[in-house]
């Protein structure tokens, strides 16, 4: 990268720099790593650096778009405000709904956006009333199990002109069967409305979570990926959700290397069922953690934006530039945040926030200071949102693309990275993905790295604010306290057995029972076995509720917590 007048100048300085550090320190050594064990020097220097040709950094809007997907980015278009939100009842979730897009929180040219969190209940597929759901519902995310929940939720909302995220875990299929159900009886085109079902049936191997076998899991992605991108061309289909890596206990090496190792495995499966890379692809969107180690997490999201473009252009032989363009979702840090000091955690929260604006993410969730010890209070949840907005209007950040181009250390530890991370996606080929999922091989490199987390906590290696230094000798902190009605549950029980009263009970059991056929044929002839969405959809369109729908993925497709 430098010329030889540039690398002997430096070779001067670097000795005399070494002389100056001799004759001050006798020859103590910093030994420094990065928070994933990367061991990184004082100073670095353009020798380097000197191996990475500029090719290989490029220019904003360029392959491999490690500096960015577009030639300007938040100069015309800045981050989304997209907060995960949700809680309770449906008009519960969207009276916050409200009052945040109130405040300024917006997508993208200041539409709506609402990044809607769905109860455990919820995800798993279950229905209010389920034995499995006591004590949970409306717990960590709204209830949503019928059509009159939908309703609630999005009565008056612009769907083809709003950005709405179903962050429903496994039960992806039958959220989006509802809302299509929703939006065509409003009037919309579901060809025109824009947002993103999270699709996560690959992470079980990651977290603890019931979930779908691996062949039933990728048959569903690859069934819901196939009928979007034939009906829903703004949606998107698939979020490659680093996130929850990191959250585990997983380092930024593990969580890029994981990640991306998943989206190849997904794409070759897609491949397997006839769809084409460059039609699906494009559609695809990540989220990542946004953590501690400030420079760390901005050189992952660079490298990461690199390795996607490699992987899908020497790889799949994508032409489609769309293809090769990472769009992402930063999840600032949650599992750094502490109850010990939970006012600490706004600075915690503002050090990440930055640290994704500076990466060049497209939309961002700033965790609120309360969230280590409950759900975001409203106070709380809008101070997060003043974080993003002090960066975007009173710091002029925006105002140039990666400004950290060219660094010498964030240049090196992106290229380590890459490195490091293509390194663990070779011995996962190695083992082989499915392997690596059924055998527990990802979940005991994840629990490997958190408990050495934890034990450089608790030998005070790493320094934790308010939680392992600078105790404070006064009684414990308080913080208002958000917390879920108690008596939530009884309601969301109440409607939904209210609802299959009044629902015509013909017309569930023969859409049931349709669904049921489907699905077997699909299970047993897959990929040629037909198409589930529309089995689904008129599922929902007959009344079905989201665990009778889901309860017959699970019952065909198998469910438990061993995969």
């Amino acid at each position: 990268m430098f010329d030889k007048d540039t690398l002997e100048k430096n070779d001067l300085l670097r000795k005399k720099r070494e002389d100056r550090c001799e004759k001050l320190y006798k020859g103590r050594e910093t030994n420094a790593t990065t928070a994933s064990g990367i061991p990184v020097k004082p100073v670095f220097m353009p020798n380097d650096i000197n191996n990475i040709d500029i090719d290989e950094i490029g220019i904003p809007g360029e392959y491999p778009y490690i500096r960015g997907i577009y030639p300007l980015h938040y100069q015309f278009q800045p981050w989304m405000n997209q907060f995960t939100l949700g809680y309770g009842l449906p008009e519960q979730t969207r009276e916050r709904m409200k009052q945040l897009r109130d405040e300024g929180m917006s997508g993208y040219f200041n539409a709506e956006a609402y990044n809607i969190v769905h109860d455990l209940v919820s995800k798993t597929g279950c229905d209010p009333d389920d034995p499995m759901a006591r004590g949970l519902v409306g717990q960590g995310g709204v209830s949503v199990c019928t059509m009159n929940d939908i309703d609630q939720l999005f009565n008056g909302i612009n769907l083809e002109n709003a950005h709405i995220v179903q962050n429903i875990g496994s039960a992806t299929m039958a959220g989006l069967a509802m809302l299509i159900v929703y939006a065509q009886d409003k009037g919309f085109t579901i060809e025109k409305m824009s947002g993103n079902s999270m699709n996560w049936l690959y992470k079980a191997p990651f977290v603890d979570y019931a979930m779908f076998p691996p062949e039933g899991a990728f048959k569903l992605m690859i069934e819901f990926i196939k009928y979007c991108i034939k009906h829903m061309p703004k949606w998107n289909i698939l979020n490659l959700c680093g996130y929850f890596i990191e959250e585990a206990g997983g380092n930024a090496v593990q969580e890029a290397a994981f990640i991306m190792a998943t989206s190849i495995a997904v794409t070759e499966e897609c491949i397997k069922a006839g769809l084409k890379p460059d039609e699906f692809l494009p559609r695809f969107g990540f989220q990542f953690a946004q953590g501690n180690d400030f420079f760390e997490e901005i050189a992952k999201i660079r490298a990461l934006r690199g390795m996607w473009a490699k992987i899908n252009k020497e790889r799949f032989e994508c032409k489609n530039p769309r293809a090769l363009q990472l769009r992402m979702h930063t999840h600032t840090s949650g599992c750094s945040l502490t109850a010990q000091q939970p006012m600490v955690n706004v600075i915690r929260a503002a050090i990440h926030t930055l640290g994704a604006v500076l990466a060049g993410t497209n939309s961002i969730h700033t965790s609120s200071y309360d969230e280590a010890l409950a759900l975001p209070t409203q106070e709380a949840a809008n101070l997060a949102l003043r974080t993003q907005q002090v960066i975007k209007h009173e710091t002029n950040i925006p105002n140039v693309s990666d400004p950290l181009a060219g660094s010498y250390y964030v240049e090196w530890l992106t290229k380590k990275i890459d490195e490091e991370a293509f390194k663990l996606i070779r011995k996962i080929e190695e083992i082989g993905y499915i392997k690596c999922w059924t055998s527990g091989w990802f979940k005991e490199e994840l629990t490997k790295s958190a408990y050495n987390w934890r034990e450089s906590i608790d030998n005070g290696d790493r320094i934790v604010v308010g939680l392992n230094k600078y105790l404070k000798n006064e009684e414990k902190e308080e913080v208002p306290l958000f917390k879920v009605d108690s008596k939530i549950e009884e309601i969301a029980v109440e409607r939904v057995r209210e609802y299959r009263i009044k629902r015509n009970q013909t017309k569930v059991e023969n859409a049931i029972y349709n669904l049921k056929d489907v699905a077997h044929k699909i299970n047993i002839k897959w990929p040629h076995g037909g198409d589930l969405m529309p089995a689904m959809i008129e599922a929902a369109r007959a009344g079905a509720t989201l665990g009778e729908m889901h309860g017959v993925l699970k019952e065909e497709f198998g469910w438990g917590y061993t995969y």
